[in-house]
């Protein structure tokens, strides 16, 4: 077996499942609730040194459809609260759920999203149903428990916004073949910026509607429940395009 490093540093074997950097995505529409989660729930999620920004704290669910990326077509689905680590604001991630074994893979191991495999839809609205003018998406896991439903009306086109969102912070946590102490601990900041697309008068696809979140199974296994919101601060609907590339390591646990 082939073994080594490619050009943009990545480690390279017959059995890896994504390509080198610049990972592209093209397409893809965002459906975002944010809410509001007590600093008490969200710490618990927390690595040591990271902190709540805040009580209550600003937290968003993320429901994603991506048509088209080097990982294929899949969705993903995400929790984030937003912290602080080293005088700085991000968004850190709390949990992660994907249908794609590729966006699986490389999520985890490049960055250490924790990621797991879970069966997803969304739908706009019923056709001819009780509830034709909204959109709404749901992870389940396993298939029949669901775990997170999200969903908006989309009621208004909203300006861009004026600044770019918040870097995402992120756990890398590699365990150590003997079982001792982790062959990695880092946390990693990724910063991407996603461009909107347009439509035909050159105004960005970027729409805001009243929310509806839920977060259904009360599951050990994973405690999106834990995380229940005591208030909605909004949803928007997006469609955009953007790349991802190398992460930086902010900081190392085993240094």
């Amino acid at each position: 077996m082939a073994f080594g490093f490619d050009d943009a540093g990545l480690p390279w074997t017959e059995a890896r499942l994504y390509p080198p950097f610049p990972h592209v995505y093209r397409g893809v529409e965002d459906l975002v609730v944010g809410f509001e989660a007590t600093a008490k729930s969200v710490a618990r999620f927390l690595p040591d040194g990271v902190e709540p920004s805040g009580d209550p704290v600003a937290c968003q669910a993320k429901f994603r459809w991506t048509p088209f990326s080097v990982h294929g077509p899949y969705h993903e689905a995400y929790v984030t609260a937003t912290v602080r680590f080293g005088g700085e604001r991000y968004r850190f991630l709390l949990m992660a759920y994907v249908d794609n074994d590729s966006a699986f893979a490389a999520g985890r191991e490049l960055w250490g999203a924790p990621k797991k495999m879970a069966r997803m839809a969304r739908t706009w609205g019923e056709t001819g149903g009780v509830w034709t003018e909204g959109l709404l998406a749901t992870v389940e896991r396993p298939a029949g428990q669901p775990l997170m439903r999200v969903g908006m009306t989309v009621d208004a086109a909203l300006p861009e916004p004026a600044a770019p969102g918040l870097p995402t912070l992120l756990l890398k946590l590699v365990p150590n073949a003997d079982g001792a102490r982790p062959a990695l601990a880092q946390l990693v900041r990724i910063d991407g910026h996603a461009r909107f697309c347009r439509d035909a008068e050159g105004a960005p696809m970027f729409f805001g509607g009243r929310p509806s979140l839920g977060f259904d199974a009360m599951s050990a296994a994973d405690p999106l429940y834990l995380l229940r919101p005591q208030r909605l601060t909004g949803a928007s609907f997006a469609t955009v395009d953007f790349e991802h590339g190398p992460g930086r390591v902010v900081h190392d646990y085993l240094a």
